[in-house]
């Protein structure tokens, strides 16, 4: 368990880094300056990784806080996990794999982005939350914040970016909201 937990946590950390030199205009790491198969790998493999580790962390310490089956099944498994699915999907769906990978796709303001401007971290944030949920595993919980935080600073560090890609880009983050 404690291995797939610092898989799910060192994903996170290194994805924290990466965003932080990126921010910070040390290196322009993610979202890259030009979108390419590399970038892309590296970006989904950083994500599979906080989620491997955390379900495998769930697995191996499953209901370890004794919650009870409506809580983990109804709000974890079947809530949280249709409505990530739903709005993650429609993220990647409405931004396309490439724009998910790095790609610079434009300014996308039609479907979920219509909405919110970070739908895909969305919905991966709320996938995160419910698996840790229904694993019942305040390891799970500690694998989940941790990968939910690098995705909400991802979702920041790409604001300023698209800011500072696209000038038109202010005006629809003035009437679309974050998450």
């Amino acid at each position: 368990m404690v291995t797939w937990l610092l898989v799910s946590l060192g994903a996170s950390a290194l994805w924290g880094v990466v965003l932080f030199v990126s921010d910070r205009g040390m290196a322009q790491i993610w979202p890259p300056a030009r979108g390419n198969w590399i970038t892309g790998i590296a970006a989904w493999l950083l994500t599979i990784a906080i989620y491997m580790g955390l379900i495998r962390t769930a697995t191996a310490d499953w209901n370890a806080l004794d919650l009870p089956a409506w809580l983990r099944w109804g709000v974890g498994g079947v809530a949280l996990s249709v409505a990530a699915t739903w709005v993650q999907g429609r993220g990647i769906t409405d931004l396309g794999l490439k724009g998910t990978s790095g790609w610079d796709v434009g300014v996308v303001t039609t479907g979920a982005y219509a909405r919110r401007r970070h739908p895909q971290y969305a919905g991966q944030v709320l996938s995160l939350l419910g698996l840790a949920l229904l694993g019942g595993s305040a390891w799970a919980g500690l694998a989940a914040v941790a990968g939910s935080a690098a995705l909400i600073y991802a979702s920041h560090v790409e604001d300023r970016f698209m800011a500072r890609r696209h000038p038109d880009y202010g005006d629809y983050a003035s009437q679309v909201r974050f998450f």
